[in-house]
């Protein structure tokens, strides 16, 4: 996936984030599909110094994720890149997200939905 910025065109980063390493990995490789540059990360500690030490304009927090690790990503990361985007996998249409995320999808959506939610959210 392009992002248009400035005129120049570049690849849309995401940081992937669940303890599941098997659907981190399922992710990833959809998303790498549709042509968006994807880490992931399987530990907070992990995904911390990820978001610290690169720009990603997408940050993912898997369900498998405490709340108290999705808090403390969402702040590093927010500080890290005010304008970029949260997205939350939810386990259910009724599971309430676990912070505040700019959007959620649901885990068990088809997932062309999770792509569909990225364009539409990052600019």
């Amino acid at each position: 996936m392009e992002s248009h910025e400035a005129g120049n065109t570049r690849l849309i980063r995401i940081l992937s984030a669940s303890i599941d390493a098997g659907l981190n990995h399922s992710r990833a490789l959809l998303l790498r599909h549709y042509g968006f540059d994807v880490t992931t990360s399987e530990s907070k500690e992990h995904a911390r110094e990820q978001i610290e030490g690169s720009h990603f304009d997408v940050l993912i927090f898997g369900n498998t994720l405490p709340q108290d690790t999705c808090w403390e990503l969402a702040g590093i990361f927010r500080r890290k890149n005010p304008r970029g985007k949260i997205i939350e996998i939810t386990p259910s249409p009724w599971a309430a997200p676990k912070n505040q995320p700019d959007s959620s999808v649901v885990g068990t959506a088809e997932p062309e939905q999770l792509v569909k939610t990225i364009r539409r959210v990052v600019p």
